[in-house]
C-alpha cells in the first residue's frame, strides 16, 4: 500500500450516535489550505452551523495531520485537533507531540472527524483500514496514564494512546487530552468535548510506512538540511537540546515576562529554583517526539512516592513552571506532583495554574463568596494547591466553579475581580507578559483562539515603553504566518532552535517538495488567518474589535520591577487602538475588526464554491 504523504486523500468519519464509520475522500482544497490547521479549519467552518453547543453533539471533534507527517522529514511529531472550543465559544486548533500524527498517517488518513454522541462511554480503535467503537465502561474514572496502560494490555503494546481522565469525563471547560502519558493537546477545552462525547479515548496502530512525495529527492535534500541545522544548534551548546523548555524560567524571569503571583510582576529574584537547577537534583532522561532530532521533552528516571511506578512522570515544561509555579508561587517539587495530576486528571496546566492564582488572589483580597471563604488558598500553599486540583477535577466545592475556567469564576465572584481575570476572548494567557515585551500584546488580542504563546511573535526584543510601530505589526504578521504554516504541515515550533531557523522560504520549499504544488505559502497564511476570524465572526452579536481586547491588569497597571519596571502591554490605550488598526488594514480587516467585504466574499467561495 503507498499513501501520498500530504494527501492520502482519506478522510474517516465516526459517528458515534448511530455507530456509522465511513472513509471519505478527502475535499480538494489542498492549494487553499494545505493540511493541520488549515484543513481542520476548512472542515470545521464549513460543516459546523453557527452557534451550536461546543458540549452539544452537533460539535465535532476534527484529528488532523499534515503533509510531512512520518515522512523522512525530521521534528514532525505533532498533530492538531480543531473543534469549537466550550471555554472561549470559538474556533479552536490545540496540538501535541509525540507519534499521533504519524501514527495516523501510517493507518492511511489525513484526518478524523468525530460527531455525535455515544449513549455509554466508549472509545475508537483504528487500525489500518480496520476501525471499530468499542465499549468503554471499564475506562471510566480511570487517570490517563491508567486508560493507556490498560489498552496497551487489551490491544498491543505497540498501539499509540490519547484519552481523557476524571477532568474530560466531567466535562470541566480546561481539560484537556493527553496522549503517550504526558503531552497534552491542551488549551480550550478540548478534553470536555470528547467527555460530552462520551469518548474516553483513541487508540492508533498503523503499518504502513511508504509514502510516494512529488520530489523524494529534494524532500531528502531538505531533511538532511534541517538535520544538519540541528546538529549545528546541539553543537552549538544552544539551550534547548540540554534542557529543553525549563531553561526558559531564566530567560522570560530577565526579560521582566514570567508570570508571578496571578501577573503581579514579571521577575523572580531566584529563577533557579524553577529552572535548571531544581532539574538536576533528579536523574531525567529524554522522551523525544517521532523522528525528533532535538529531543526537548524529559521524563524522571527517579520513583516519587505520589506516584504509581508504573507510570511516567513527566518533568514539567516551562508553561507548566511559569503558571503553575511562579503564578501560585509554590516550589519546585510541587509543580512535579501538579503536573503528574493534571497529566492524570487531563488537565491544560496553563489554565489550571491561571484559575488557581486567580483564586489565591481572590482569596488574599477577601473576595471569595461567603459560600466558599472554608476553602481560600494564598500564594504559596503547596499542599493547598495540590489538594484544590483533586478538587477540581472531581468538581467538589470550589473546584465546581473554578473548572469551567476564569471567565466562569469572575462571574460568580463578581466585586471586581474581573480586573484580574487575566485572559483573551476566555482563553487563559500564556506564561509570557506583554508588558515584557514589544508588540506581544498584539498578538494576544488578535489571536482567534485567544492568548496563545503559539499564535505569534514579534521580531523584537524591545520593551513596550514607546508606540508600536507599523514594522513591528509587519514582522509580527510574519511570524504569525510562519506559525500557521507549521500547523498546517505540521512541522514543530521548536524549528526555531535550529541554527539557522527554520523560516518562510524553507517552509515554503518544503511544501512544494512534498505536494508539487507552486502556491505561496503566505497567501495559504492568510486565507487560514481569514478563515478563523471569519468562524469567529458567526459566532458574535458584536463587532471583533470589541472582543480583541487585552485584560485590565496588562493595559493598567505597570510592572513593579525588573528590566521592563514601569512598563504596560501598551504606552496607551491610544497607542493599542491605532495598532489595532494598522494590523487591520495589513490583514485585510475593518476598523470594527471584521473581514473587508472582498476579502469575506474571497473566503466564503473557497467554502462552498468549489475547487480547482
Amino acid at each position: 500500500m503507498v499513501v501520498a504523504t500530504g494527501i492520502a486523500n482519506k478522510l474517516l468519519r465516526c459517528n458515534l450516535s448511530d455507530q456509522q464509520i465511513k472513509i471519505e475522500p478527502l475535499p480538494k482544497i489542498t492549494r487553499h489550505f494545505l493540511g493541520g490547521k488549515g484543513l481542520g479549519a476548512f472542515l470545521l467552518t464549513k460543516e459546523l452551523s453557527p452557534r451550536i453547543d461546543p458540549l452539544g453533539p452537533e460539535n465535532k471533534l476534527i484529528i488532523v495531520t499534515g503533509p510531512l507527517q512520518g515522512s523522512i522529514v525530521p521534528i514532525c511529531g505533532r498533530y492538531s485537533i480543531v473543534t469549537k472550543s466550550p471555554l472561549t465559544g470559538l474556533f479552536l486548533d490545540s496540538h501535541a507531540g509525540g507519534s499521533i500524527g504519524p501514527e495516523l498517517k501510517f493507518a492511511g488518513y489525513d484526518v478524523v472527524i468525530i460527531e455525535g454522541k455515544a449513549d455509554k462511554p466508549v472509545y475508537l480503535l483504528i487500525t489500518d483500514a480496520k476501525v471499530e467503537i468499542r465499549a468503554a465502561s471499564h475506562l471510566r474514572g480511570l487517570s490517563t496514564l491508567d486508560k493507556e496502560l490498560r489498552l496497551k494490555d487489551e490491544i498491543s503494546h505497540n498501539v499509540k494512546v490519547m484519552s481523557i481522565g476524571l477532568a474530560g469525563e466531567n466535562l470541566s471547560k480546561i481539560a484537556c487530552v493527553t496522549n503517550e502519558s504526558f503531552r497534552n493537546i491542551g488549551r480550550g477545552g478540548v478534553g470536555a468535548v470528547f467527555g460530552s462525547k462520551n469518548l474516553l479515548a483513541i487508540a492508533i496502530k498503523g503499518t504502513s510506512k511508504e509514502f510516494a512525495v512529488a520530489d523524494h529527492k529534494r524532500l531528502e535534500e531538505l531533511a538532511n538540511e534541517l538535520k544538519r541545522r540541528a546538529k549545528t544548534g546541539r553543537d552549538s551548546d544552544h539551550w534547548i537540546y540540554k534542557w529543553g523548555t525549563p531553561k526558559l524560567i531564566d530567560f522570560s524571569s530577565d526579560r521582566d515576562q514570567l508570570p508571578v503571583r496571578n501577573f503581579q510582576a514579571g521577575t523572580m529574584d531566584n529563577p533557579e529554583i524553577l529552572g535548571p537547577p531544581a532539574m538536576e537534583k533528579y536523574n531525567t532522561k529524554k522522551k523525544p517526539c517521532y523522528k525528533c532530532v532535538i529531543g526537548c521533552a524529559h521524563i524522571f528516571d527517579h520513583n516519587f512516592v505520589f506516584a504509581d511506578p508504573k507510570h511516567i512522570v513527566a518533568v514539567p515544561e516551562y508553561e507548566t513552571l511559569g503558571l503553575i509555579g511562579s503564578n501560585c508561587g509554590v516550589k519546585y517539587e510541587t509543580v512535579i506532583e501538579a503536573n503528574y495530576l493534571a497529566n492524570g486528571y487531563s488537565f491544560d496546566t496553563i489554565s489550571l495554574g491561571s484559575v488557581i492564582a486567580w483564586f489565591m488572589e481572590a482569596s488574599e483580597k477577601n473576595l471569595v463568596p461567603t459560600k466558599f471563604k472554608s476553602e481560600k488558598i494564598n500564594f504559596g500553599d503547596d499542599k493547598g494547591l495540590i489538594k484544590l486540583i483533586h478538587k477540581i477535577a472531581k468538581k467538589e466545592g470550589i473546584g465546581e466553579v473554578l473548572a469551567d475556567g476564569l471567565i466562569h469564576a469572575s462571574s460568580v465572584f463578581g466585586n471586581e475581580s474581573e480586573k484580574f481575570t487575566i485572559h483573551v476572548k476566555g482563553l487563559p494567557m500564556a506564561a509570557w507578559d506583554p508588558r515584557g515585551k514589544l508588540g506581544l500584546g498584539l498578538s494576544y488580542a488578535t489571536a482567534a483562539v485567544g492568548a496563545s504563546h503559539l499564535r505569534g511573535w514579534p521580531s523584537t526584543n524591545k520593551i513596550p515603553n514607546e508606540p508600536v510601530t507599523q514594522p513591528i505589526i509587519e514582522s509580527l504578521i510574519e511570524q504569525t504566518d510562519l506559525k500557521i504554516i507549521k500547523d498546517c504541515l505540521i512541522i514543530c515550533h521548536f524549528t526555531h532552535s535550529i541554527i539557522p531557523a527554520l523560516d518562510i522560504e524553507l517552509a515554503q520549499q518544503l511544501y512544494t517538495a512534498i505536494t508539487g504544488f507552486e502556491v505561496s505559502i503566505r497567501e495559504i497564511a492568510q486565507n487560514i488567518w481569514s478563515l478563523t476570524r471569519y468562524f469567529n465572526m458567526r459566532e458574535m452579536d458584536y463587532s471583533p474589535r470589541t472582543m480583541d481586547v487585552l485584560p485590565y491588569r496588562l493595559m493598567n497597571e505597570p510592572l513593579p520591577s525588573g528590566t521592563a519596571k514601569g512598563t504596560k502591554a501598551f504606552v496607551s490605550e491610544e497607542d493599542y487602538q491605532n495598532t489595532l488598526s494598522k494590523f487591520y488594514q495589513l490583514r485585510r480587516c475593518q476598523e470594527n475588526g471584521e473581514l473587508i467585504p472582498d476579502e469575506k466574499t474571497r473566503i466564503e467561495s473557497l467554502l462552498f464554491q468549489g475547487f480547482e
